[in-house]
């Protein structure tokens, strides 16, 4: 997250009481079984597209081929040549909901996010930042079969310095300034099992919004401390330097991309060598900008389907009605895009693992869909849309610890389209329909 964005663009947020959280949770639905016949089925894997069907069990897939066994149980639904891809996953959102520049606020809280992005075949997500209490009530309650949507991954808060980014928004977090604070916190939350560590480590000038930083001492005895508890760790970070320090500490991610120049050789090496994924955010150094000179976005069939009108319309009345702040940001993604670009293209040519992730929550990024906007973005930096795919579904999966795929033993979660997204990425926002750990959660055939 980029403070100038988060500062302007995250709003306080009360804390539910678990009971009124829980009285606003839709009930799971029971896994269906399912037999998707004739369809073209893309795996991200084996970079293959299969004719034939799909046929799952108890919301899992357990069988591939021209075609299904007469005796598959379950209904049979005809596709009609549409491609099935994996369920998609945001790996770097914040689920509270939308927010304009305007302070126009979709307050959805993550219980309806978890909903809604399944409209946009958005089928799990992991939020980098919220209540850590909440957060990990309502993952744990879908994981026991009392709330539906996406699923849920969590890093319940942040560390960070006192003052430092984060601590800036009226939510409790985890404030660590020693290497003795980092063990400390880290004992205290690993019995919460966070599904990832979030640790801020930004040492970019902001000018008057720069917040202090940990220093490296204390980076690296929270990834230690971490890595003692079998918790992986996800590190945001603002320069390069920051990367470099993150990926000798042993980080297992850093995400977004730094705003200080090229990525350096020396780190593109370090990166690729260590096998540190990356998570770029690409949309949340773009897309406020990309709303202004492209108003016909805001039109988008998709968005307006997970969307409020209050917070598009904000987008669709014109950069001139934006106050100082938001014109400065727009000015400053406006210079940086194809630096940023350059830069993640360089690191995907050197094998750094990449991760679909999109900063929602801030300025002119949408829960859900802009997950689609990161997998255009991260083709013009130089992925191929299977390598764009891949991040946004198998190696998602392979970072979480799950089978996210559309192999035999994979969760059933899947989204079927219209239109090849191997022939134009766009396509992955041409949704037919999305099967939710087998459960059919959107039809629109």
């Amino acid at each position: 997250m980029l403070r100038p964005v988060r500062s302007a663009g995250f709003p306080a947020r009360i804390c539910l009481t678990a009971a009124a959280v829980l009285a606003a949770i839709p009930m799971r639905a029971s896994a269906q079984d399912l037999v998707l016949t004739n369809a073209r089925i893309v795996d991200p894997a084996t970079r293959i597209v299969m004719a034939g069907a799909v046929w799952i069990e108890d919301g899992r897939i357990v069988g591939t081929g021209e075609a299904a066994p007469a005796d598959a149980p379950g209904e049979r639904i005809d596709l009609g040549g549409k491609w099935v891809i994996p369920g998609l996953v945001d790996m770097h959102t914040h689920s509270f909901g939308n927010a304009a520049p305007d302070g126009a606020f979709d307050g959805m809280g993550t219980a309806q996010t978890a909903q809604r992005v399944t409209r946009a075949g958005v089928t799990a997500f992991l939020d980098l930042f919220g209540e850590e209490n909440s957060l990990f009530m309502l993952r744990n309650r879908q994981r026991e079969g009392e709330l539906g949507g996406a699923a849920i991954f969590a890093a319940g808060p942040c560390l960070t310095a006192t003052d430092g980014h984060c601590s800036e928004y009226g939510i409790p977090t985890r404030l660590i300034d020693t290497p003795d604070d980092a063990r400390r916190h880290m004992a205290e939350l690993a019995p919460k099992r966070p599904d990832v560590v979030k640790v801020v480590y930004d040492h970019f000038d902001y000018g008057p919004t720069t917040m202090p930083s940990i220093d490296r001492a204390t980076l690296e005895a929270l990834v230690a401390a971490a890595h003692g508890q079998g918790l992986p760790t996800v590190v945001h970070v603002g320069t390069w330097a920051d990367v470099r320090d993150a990926v000798l500490a042993g980080a297992d991610a850093v995400t977004h991309v730094p705003r200080d120049g090229s990525v350096p050789d020396d780190v593109v090496e370090l990166m690729a060598t260590r096998g540190t994924y990356h998570i770029p955010t690409l949309v949340v150094h773009t897309d406020l900008s990309e709303f202004f000179s492209h108003p016909e976005l805001v039109e988008a069939p998709l968005l307006s389907a997970v969307s409020s009108e209050a917070v598009r319309s904000v987008y669709a009345s014109g950069p001139e009605t934006l106050d100082e702040p938001a014109r400065r940001w727009v000015a400053a993604q406006e210079a940086g895009k194809a630096e940023a670009l350059a830069s993640v293209g360089r690191l995907h040519e050197a094998g750094v693992p990449m991760l679909t992730g999109t900063d929602a929550g801030n300025w002119g990024i949408f829960q859900g869909w802009s997950v689609h906007r990161e997998l255009i973005r991260l083709v013009e930096a130089g992925l191929s849309p299977w390598d764009a795919l891949a991040a946004a579904t198998t190696t998602a999966g392979d970072f979480l610890g799950r089978d996210y795929g559309v192999s035999v033993g994979d969760e059933a979660s899947l989204v079927v389209l219209d239109a090849s997204p191997i022939d134009e990425i766009r396509n992955t926002q041409a949704i037919a329909m999305v099967v939710l750990r087998g459960q059919v959660a959107f039809d629109g055939r």
